[in-house]
């Protein structure tokens, strides 16, 4: 997980540089950072349905060495056009490995399941800090884009060849028999919760990846930041995240999945606004770790709460939440790109990233109103 979301945030800190590199504006860039988004709306619900039939194993595998092949390609784009297309089909392939391997570890761990999940996916929250961290050092000490792609894409697929053979055998991961499609997710009150949480994450990941991709840009643009210092700074929100999410999973087993999903929005919407309007430096990166760590609750409990809530129809129910919270996010970063060329990224980011995470608390808050077997709120 640390190696797949660093090699999705890689591209926060090259961007002045593929700016310069290819003559684009920052909403082309954005575009090109939205790529990777709008594939991945097309294939999640496939990827839940075929690992929800057959298991999750060699689905998540596929995932992992499409993902990073198509990384080390990107890094060969001679145009925007190229990259954009490169990422588009990166993010087509990455829904083979993100929605199976939650689904996976849950059925690995049933006993705690919000700790769990949330302690694997600490691993993109890391990556959110390796991801900007490694490709503003390699731009400093390169002077090349190209080499973060190649770096990371390579390590992603040395390390699937690795997990090839190591992979554990567990009987409960295979759901054979049975119809392809389980009736009761077209209950009302099914489709309800469903449009409920996908709300919840469309507008969650609209502030996350937004965030996490045109920060740094301020950071370096607005500020006057290296690429290697905004780098780090704008990924102490992933080491933030990687402390918070395990710590999240275990209050959310006890207190409830939704109560610390909202409570930690309100504090990340919060702390979004502090961190764009302080000026000391010090301050700035410990606000952004705190934003990472409160903000890791809500995704993480989402996560959590979706996959006991729809426990027949696990992987379909996580495929449709990120199918369309994706298609939908992938606005975010051109948004902010847009607003960026024609007044300040700081200005993108506070009109929306920080709506984006109040709203999300709003429909998570909604689902308290729809009654299901698995609702474990």
């Amino acid at each position: 997980m640390v190696l797949y979301f660093t090699q999705r945030w890689i591209l926060g800190p090259l961007i002045p540089s593929l700016m310069e590199t290819f003559g684009a504006d920052r909403t082309t860039l954005g575009i090109v950072g939205a790529g990777s988004l709008w594939g991945y709306t097309f294939t999640p619900i496939i990827a839940g349905i075929i690992s929800d039939r057959f298991g999750r194993r060699y689905v998540i595998l596929f995932g992992m060495f499409g993902l990073s092949a198509l990384t080390v390609i990107s890094g060969l784009a001679h145009s925007t056009g190229q990259l954009f297309l490169f990422r588009f089909i990166t993010g087509l392939i990455e829904g083979f490995f993100f929605i199976p391997l939650i689904a996976y570890t849950m059925e690995l761990f049933p006993e705690r399941p919000g700790f769990y999940v949330t302690f694997m996916s600490s691993g993109t929250s890391f990556g959110w800090f390796t991801g900007p961290a490694l490709a503003g050092w390699l731009l400093d000490l390169t002077r090349n884009w190209r080499i973060p792609f190649f770096a990371t894409g390579i390590a992603g697929i040395l390390l699937a060849v690795v997990l090839m053979f190591v992979w554990p055998e567990v009987k409960r991961e295979r759901h054979p028999g049975g119809k392809l499609l389980d009736p009761s997710i077209l209950r009302k009150s099914s489709l309800i919760m469903l449009g409920l949480v996908s709300f919840t994450a469309m507008f969650q990941i609209s502030g996350e990846f937004g965030f996490a991709m045109w920060y740094p840009v301020f950071l370096k643009t607005e500020i006057g930041m290296t690429a290697s210092m905004a780098g780090v700074i704008a990924g102490l929100w992933g080491v933030g995240q990687f402390v918070g999410r395990p710590a999240m999973g275990l209050f959310s087993d006890r207190l409830g999945y939704r109560r610390v999903g909202i409570a930690g929005g309100i504090l990340m919407g919060l702390c979004l606004i502090m961190v764009l309007k302080v000026e000391n430096s010090f301050a700035r990166g410990f606000i952004t770790l705190i934003t990472g760590f409160v903000g890791s609750a809500v995704m993480g409990t989402l996560w959590t709460f979706t996959g006991l809530t729809f426990s027949r129809t696990r992987g379909l129910a996580l495929g449709v939440l990120t199918t369309w919270s994706y298609a939908i996010a992938s606005l975010s970063p051109i948004t902010i790109g847009y607003i960026g060329d024609h007044y300040r990224v700081s200005t993108g980011l506070l009109v929306i990233c920080v709506p984006a995470v109040f709203l999300a608390c709003a429909a998570f808050a909604a689902t308290r109103f729809v009654k299901m077997d698995g609702d474990r709120g």
